[in-house]
């Protein structure tokens, strides 16, 4: 028993407010992702936090 499926691409109607924010977000954020982030500082971290991200979990 075989069964054939022939499946067509359907072209999604595409909202032309939705392209006009999808544009724009990727112009904007260009801006943002040339700022550099600033480093995380290990040291200045409390041990709480640091058993809660990892840090001091004895592999490593």
């Amino acid at each position: 028993m075989t069964c054939i499926v022939e499946t067509v691409p359907v072209r999604r109607e595409r909202n032309r407010l939705a392209g006009l924010w999808h544009k724009l977000s990727l112009a904007f954020s260009f801006r943002r992702r040339s700022r550099r982030l600033p480093w995380l500082a290990a040291d200045e971290l409390s041990d709480h936090l640091k058993r809660d991200l990892g840090f001091l979990d004895g592999r490593g």
